[in-house]
């Protein structure tokens, strides 16, 4: 068995390096060389390696034939399969989130959503990060901890995505006051509304993102 010391070594390098690829310092296409990363990070080879597959099995990084592990880098054909999942999973978590979100709960969606209409003017980063929590409360609060765990995992792929997506005002706006309708049928407890709200939000937001970058009418 590896020794417990080994292990949280292992896990704090894994956070670090995953910590660097979702806040984009390292840059999707960057290769994750291992002697380098032990150096910097002042540890052994054995731990970096370890983590490196790790973030490849999270899909944050990718094995590539000839120059090793790099940065997972999303095309669009990706961010359109991770919208695929998504809409099944996070309209299926509104459902059941709208019967049991606590009050609690629902005040951290509002505090969000009103956050996130300051940046809808024209901070596209701090809307999107903003656009990440409100999905991940939706997510984390259905009270199924499986699907919870495969919509966090599919939320920081959707990190990656960034440079793919729509930033324009306009959209920033309108997905908005979708989230807005999500919210209150939330509030309402209206199990049904949610799910449908949901899906329409990222099935829009998902077509939004295939015209941005079609190359056929």
């Amino acid at each position: 068995m590896q020794p417990i010391a080994s292990a949280r070594v292992v896990d704090v390098v894994r956070d670090q390096l995953r910590s660097a690829i979702l806040a984009g310092d390292l840059a999707p296409g960057s290769r994750l060389s291992v002697p380098e990363l032990a150096r910097q990070l002042g540890v052994s080879r054995s731990p970096v390696r370890e983590a490196v597959l790790l973030l490849v099995g999270e899909g944050l990084a990718v094995e590539q034939s000839r120059r090793g592990v790099e940065v997972a880098r999303l095309e669009l054909g990706d961010v359109l399969e991770l919208y695929e999942l998504r809409i099944s999973l996070e309209s299926l978590a509104a459902r059941h989130a709208a019967e049991r979100m606590t009050n609690t709960d629902l005040v951290a969606l509002r505090g969000v959503l009103d956050a996130q209409g300051a940046a809808a003017v024209g901070d596209a980063r701090s809307f999107r990060e903003l656009d990440l929590r409100f999905h991940e409360i939706v997510s984390q609060t259905c009270g199924n901890t499986r699907l919870a765990r495969h919509a966090a995992l599919l939320a920081r792929e959707m990190r990656l995505a960034a440079p793919l997506m729509v930033n324009e005002p306009w959209h920033l706006r309108q997905s908005h006051e979708e989230h807005r309708t999500i919210e209150r049928a939330l509030r309402q407890r209206d199990g049904p509304a949610a799910e449908n709200a949901m899906r329409e939000h990222l099935g829009r937001v998902c077509q939004s993102v295939r015209n941005r970058h079609s190359t056929t009418p």
